[in-house]
Order: structure tokens, then sequence, then C-alpha cells
């Protein structure tokens, strides 16, 4: 647990004891902290009653670990609770990076600022991966690239619905300091700029994902239509040589060539020359590109 006073609270790696505690200390509804672990939790900026706190307020937001799990485990609820002298910001997992600010709002904006960066950060990755994978959809349709393709658009869409969320909650948080004046209007600007920054980029490469998801289907129809053109074709020059010798194989009399010594190598050669000649038509018609 950080402090810098007696009614500053950050706390990582928060436990059951330690919400007990809060909400025994602060007059809390425990309901607040229903979900304190999980992506399932809602962003929202709310009045708190409380007979310990004067005009108390709940804000949730999120914060996305690195730490190679599942989306939904990475995605972590931030609590931060508020009124004019105190504050506590809790998160289940661990945030070393949150300092003590000067003021009470500073530190809010410091802890949505590393939440921001790390939304950032890993959206960054999620580009790089984008533009790999757009690359790797014109030239293969490997197993390995569609499940990659999957595991991206599930983090995305984690990702799109937390911050369709959290925008709105931290608009009206903002609208809150500013009507109230306990922050500087422009300093709620930046951090609401880079909030929706953060928003249109998911957007952007959601849609993108969406779009090489179809190339990849794309791409595998034409390879399956490929394929079955050199089959229906490889199916009709095969189809010339068994026609000939499933007539020429039928136990009745009146066939050409029967009594001629040479007449199965005659009509080998036939049956050779007409498939030769078939497949040249074929292959002429673009019937197996």
């Amino acid at each position: 647990m950080l402090t810098n006073s007696q009614n500053i609270i950050l706390k990582d790696q928060l436990t059951q004891n330690d919400i007990d505690h809060l909400i025994k200390k602060w007059d809390l509804d425990p309901t607040i902290f229903t979900y304190p672990n999980s992506s399932i939790e809602v962003a929202r900026f709310i009045p708190i009653d409380s007979n310990k706190l004067k005009n108390g307020h709940l804000l949730v937001s999120f914060d996305l670990l690195s730490n190679n799990l599942p989306i939904e485990q990475e995605l972590i609820p931030i609590f931060t609770i508020f009124d004019q002298n105190h504050l506590f910001i809790g998160t289940t997992a661990s945030c070393s990076e949150l300092k003590p600010q000067e003021n009470i709002i500073e530190t809010i904006f410091q802890s949505l600022c590393i939440q921001i960066k790390h939304i950032q950060s890993e959206l960054v990755t999620i580009k790089q991966e984008i533009d790999r994978l757009d690359q790797a959809a014109r030239k293969t349709t490997k197993t390995k690239e569609l499940k990659k393709v999957t595991d991206l658009t599930r983090q995305l869409v984690y990702l799109k619905h937390t911050l369709d969320d959290q925008t709105p909650s931290l608009e009206e948080f903002g609208n809150y300091l500013v009507e109230n004046k306990l922050a500087n209007p422009a300093r709620v600007k930046s951090i609401m700029t880079k909030q929706k920054r953060i928003t249109k980029m998911i957007h952007v490469y959601t849609d993108l994902l969406d779009s090489i998801s179809g190339l990849f289907t794309a791409m595998m129809d034409s390879h399956l239509n490929h394929l079955m053109k050199y089959l229906d074709s490889a199916a009709l020059v095969i189809a010339l040589p068994a026609l000939i010798s499933g007539i020429w194989g039928m136990n009745v009399g009146g066939l050409p060539g029967k009594e001629n010594e040479n007449g199965f190598w005659i009509l080998i050669i036939f049956a050779s020359l007409l498939t030769i000649g078939w497949g040249i038509f074929l292959k002429s018609k673009k019937y197996n590109d």
C-alpha cells in the first residue's frame, strides 16, 4: 500500500480483506466491488452515498496488463473513490507505476494516463500483427494465421466494448471536474483526447481485421475453386478413356476391331489421342487455373 496521507490510499494487489476494510472505513456500498477483478465489470462515474465521504464519487475504469494471458484476464478494473479530501485508487493487479501526486485530482489523472498508455502500447503491438496478417492473407491460408486472426478479433472485441463504456464515463467525470472547478479544462480535454484516440484506434483496427478476415475467406474460396476446377478437369480427361474402354469391354458382338490382331493397340492409341486432345482443349479454356 502506497500512501501520502491518511486520506489518500493507492492500493494494488487488492484482496477481499482490503475491500472489506475500506467498505467499513468509508461506509461504502459493498456492491461497488461485485467484480473487482473481472473484465465484465462496467466502467462508470456515479455519486456515492456515504456518511464518511462528502459528495463522494466512484469512477471505474480499466487497465490492460501485459502478461500473455487471455484478454479477459488482462483487462482489470481500476476503482477510484474520492471526494474533496479523500482518495482511494485500487486494483487487484500490480501497478507499481502509480505514485501519489501533489493533489487528489492530479493523482487520478496520473492513474488514467497510465491506463491509457498501457492500452495504447498493446494497440501498437496489435497494429503490427494486423500488418503482418494483411500480407500473409495475400499469400497463404494456413491454420496458424487463421487462428491468429481469431485471437486478435477476440482481443479487439473486448477492448472495443470496454472502451465504448469507458469513454462516456470519463466524459461525465471530466464535466464534473470542470463544472466544480476542480481541474483545468485544458487538462481534462487532454485526457479525453487521449481516450478518444485509443477508442478510434480500436474501431479502425477492428474494421481492418474484419477486412483481413474477409480476405482470408476469399483466398480460401479461390483456392477451393481452383482445386475443384482441377479435379473436374481431371475427371473429364479420365472420362474419355474410361468411356472407350467401357464400350469395347462390353460382352456383345459387332464391336469394331474384334477380329484384328492389332485392334487393342489401335484402340489404345485412339483413346490416348482423344485424351491428349481433350486435355489440351481444357487447358486452353483455363479450366484448371
